[in-house]
């Protein structure tokens, strides 16, 4: 039976972590191992998790250590959900992921960070439902939410991943895709080269090993604008463009695509609000 690990990321979110975790348990698939990676939050998130955890779980493991926390649980209802959580400092976003990788035990992993959750309550059942197993990395379409114009446009996932890489961002959504989990343990994040667009490189980083990518044709999750990919926006470009210039040989194609990204975060966060609800309603 295939199985999945879906890890969820959060520090001081405690508005956001319950829609979050309601939308990994509350999945109609329930093999699921729920890992739950919190920085030390100290704003509520850590009571609001394990009231959450200690609600509908028996708890089978605590270890308390220093400002370390760290418990696993079983559901009442469901045997094969099961939760772990661990709290502690990290050293970003994606040192936070990869502490989820290595406690990670299931074939597939998945990164639905705090904030962020399924399209529906049926997509890990629509997505066992297909011939995933000849593959390494499984991907589908996202819905992203503009908080600030309280509008979701679906964005389509690519089919061709090679001619997407070529061009700039992939329009790959890491909520929206599913990895094998031996293979992310073998090539977890970087951490030293990149602080914000790591997930990107992964991409290519896998596309180049020659790991096997397919697109599922459903929307998978429900992106949120405003965490720190959107507050360090530019920031987050720049680090896209050096990743891009990294594997990509054709530099002009890049800086192409790169003033075209740089343009479009730029009319986002300086034209008015009604003209882009206004481009976004035309979109959707």
């Amino acid at each position: 039976m295939r199985d999945f690990s879906i890890v969820t990321i959060v520090f001081n979110d405690v508005a956001n972590i319950k829609k979050t975790m309601d939308s990994v348990v509350g999945q109609s698939y329930k093999n699921i191992e729920y890992i739950l990676i919190d920085g030390g939050s100290t704003d509520g998130t850590q009571e609001e998790i394990l009231h959450y955890i200690f609600s509908c779980a028996k708890i089978t493991f605590e270890e308390l250590k220093d400002s370390r926390k760290y418990i696993e649980a079983i559901h009442q209802d469901y045997p094969n959900l099961i939760f772990k959580f661990l709290s502690e400092k990290d050293k970003g976003i994606y040192d936070a992921m990869n502490k989820g990788i290595d406690l990670a035990t299931r074939e597939w992993i998945n990164f639905m960070n705090c904030g962020d959750r399924f399209y529906d309550l049926d997509v890990l059942r629509k997505i066992t439902s297909g011939n995933i197993d000849p593959y390494d990395v499984v991907y589908g379409d996202t819905e992203v939410f503009y908080t600030d114009q309280d509008i979701g446009v679906i964005k389509k996932a690519p089919g061709n991943i090679a001619k997407s890489l070529r061009k700039f961002g992939a329009n790959l959504i890491h909520q929206s895709m599913f990895f094998k989990t031996k293979i992310h343990k073998l090539d977890p994040y970087n951490t030293q080269d990149y602080k914000i667009a790591s997930d990107y490189e992964l991409v290519y980083r896998l596309f180049d090993k020659d790991y096997s990518f397919h697109l599922i044709p459903i929307t998978i999750s429900i992106f949120h604008t405003g965490g720190s990919s959107d507050i360090y926006a530019i920031f987050r470009t720049n680090e896209t463009l050096k990743i891009a210039k990294r594997y990509n040989p054709n530099t002009i194609q890049v800086f192409f695509y790169y003033f075209f990204a740089l343009c479009k975060k730029i009319i986002k966060k300086y034209f008015p609000a009604k003209i882009l609800k206004k481009l976004l309603m035309l979109q959707k």
